[in-house]
């Protein structure tokens, strides 16, 4: 692999399917028979039912029973747990995640059953908190889990997360965007105004502060003004 020479094709690829194509071709490349990709919505769980996932190298029966039913389901694999670490984790070292270690070991001993030994599990970082999760198992040597290793795979796994964002700008645009009005209140409570200050500022009364505050809320998915202070800044709706 020349790794200058791949990272620059990233953006050769002018759709999601060619990326998709180009990575899964890079990950068989370097000897890893699976490519696992995660995209959830800002701020939701892998197991949103609009994440962006693609799977190549195991089956679907595979992929369901050991990423959504195990780690997925049961905590290790989530975005939280692993964009904390914010490195290449190996999926034999998933256990450091969760406290439930005897449940992970069950977990790995019905893996190993099918064929699913070890891996390299990536966080990804992208604009308006498009996190993600990347992986690449099943190596056909034990020298493919090096941490160096990792580290330069993990390299190569978030400039393709970022031009996966590129590709896709709109993908998960809230449904009803803030009126100028909401967006005017919400930055304000994001720079530490209260209502009464929030108030006078705009000439609005308190009552109507709160009116818009609680459909800013519907629209971002919270249900707090710091959260909808942070969701509006993730999302590059508000800037301070």
């Amino acid at each position: 692999m020349s790794f200058e020479r791949d990272l620059l094709r990233l953006n050769e690829k002018e759709s999601p399917s060619q990326l998709w194509a180009f990575c899964v071709k890079t990950g068989r490349s370097l000897g890893f028979r699976a490519t696992i990709y995660a995209c959830p919505p800002p701020h939701k769980k892998p197991t949103h039912k609009d994440t962006i996932i693609r799977y190549r190298g195991m089956s679907d029966a595979e992929f369901q029973k050991f990423a959504v039913e195990g780690l997925v389901a049961q905590g290790h694999l989530t975005t939280s747990n692993s964009i904390t670490n914010a490195k290449a984790i190996r999926w034999l070292d998933l256990a450091q995640l969760t406290p439930e270690k005897a449940r992970f070991t069950e977990l790995k001993i019905d893996a190993n059953r099918q064929g699913i030994d070890d891996g390299w599990l990536f966080p990804l970082f992208g604009p308006q908190a498009r996190v993600g999760l990347a992986s690449l198992g099943l190596p056909n040597q034990a020298d493919l889990m090096r941490t160096e290793i990792g580290d330069k795979f993990q390299i190569f796994a978030q400039m393709a997360h970022l031009r996966f964002c590129q590709l896709t700008p709109d993908q998960f645009e809230i449904e009803k965007p803030l009126s100028r009005r909401e967006m005017q209140i919400v930055a304000l409570v994001a720079m530490g105004k209260s209502n009464s200050e929030i108030g006078m500022i705009l000439n609005i009364s308190e009552n109507s502060i709160d009116t818009y505050m609680r459909r800013a809320f519907i629209k971002l998915d919270v249900h707090d003004r710091t959260s909808a202070a942070v969701k509006a800044i993730s999302l590059d709706i508000i800037r301070t």
